[in-house]
C-alpha cells in the first residue's frame, strides 16, 4: 500500500496527470461490463474482407426454402422461391396466411405484388407495400443482402464473423440477424447461409434455405 504524508510536497503537474490516469484505470477495472473486448484476429478479418468482396459480386442467384413469420398478432409460414437478377428480382410465396401464392416482382425501381386471386398492387418500396397487403413489414430490402450473408448498405451496429469470415450476427436498421448454419454451394470454397433468423421487438422472420442455385 502507498501511504501519503500530510507534509509531502505539493505534486507537480506531471504527478497529477499520472495520478488521474491511475485512478481512471483502477475504476475501469472495477466496473462490470467495462472489459475491453479482444481484438478481431487478423486472419478472421482478412477472411471476412475477402468473403465480402466475393458475395458483393454475386449479383445473380436463386434460393428456395421455407419462411416463418411471427408477430404479436399472428404468425404464418410459407414456401418461397427467390430469383435475383442484379437489380431485378422475383419472390414467390406459396401459402402465406391463406392467400395461396403471392408474387413480388421488382425491376429495381418499382415493386409489384400480385395475389392468387388476380389482385395486384404497385409501389416504390416493397417493405411498405407488403405491410399494407399482409399486415406485416417484411424486410425485403434488407433480405436481398442478409440472405447472402452480407450487411445491407448503411450503418451497421454489430457485425460478428466466425474464424472463416462467415457472418454469424448482424444488427442493422433495428433488426438482429443471426446465422446458425451454412451450406456448401456449386462455387468452390463459398458456402452460403442455410438458416437465418431476423428479429426486432415486434416481429421475427425465420428462413430455412433448402437450395442455392448460382
Amino acid at each position: 500500500m502507498i501511504a501519503f504524508s500530510l507534509h509531502a510536497k505539493r505534486p507537480d503537474a506531471g504527478s497529477k496527470r499520472l495520478w488521474r490516469a491511475a485512478m481512471v484505470l483502477a475504476l475501469a477495472l472495477q466496473l462490470p461490463g467495462c472489459a475491453i473486448p479482444p481484438p478481431t484476429s487478423p486472419d478472421a478479418s482478412n477472411a471476412w474482407n475477402a468473403r465480402q468482396t466475393r458475395l458483393t459480386q454475386l449479383a445473380t442467384w436463386q434460393v428456395a426454402g421455407r419462411i416463418g413469420v411471427i408477430s404479436a398478432q399472428e404468425g404464418w409460414h410459407a414456401s418461397f422461391q427467390w430469383v435475383q437478377r442484379k437489380p431485378s428480382y422475383r419472390i414467390d410465396l406459396m401459402g402465406p396466411i391463406g392467400q395461396g401464392r403471392v408474387v413480388i416482382e421488382s425491376d429495381g425501381q418499382e415493386v409489384r405484388v400480385q395475389a392468387q386471386n388476380g389482385q395486384s398492387w404497385t409501389a416504390p418500396d416493397p417493405d411498405d407495400l407488403l405491410e399494407q397487403i399482409l399486415g406485416m413489414r417484411l424486410p425485403v430490402n434488407g433480405l436481398r443482402y442478409w440472405t447472402r450473408g452480407l450487411p445491407a448498405p448503411g450503418a451497421t451496429q454489430v457485425l460478428q464473423t466466425d474464424a472463416d469470415g462467415r457472418l454469424t450476427r448482424l444488427e442493422q436498421n433495428g433488426w438482429t440477424i443471426e446465422y446458425s448454419a451454412y451450406a456448401p454451394t456449386s462455387i468452390p470454397d463459398l458456402d452460403l447461409p442455410k438458416r437465418i433468423t431476423a428479429q426486432r421487438p415486434d416481429l421475427s422472420v425465420k428462413l430455412i434455405i433448402e437450395q442455392w442455385t448460382l
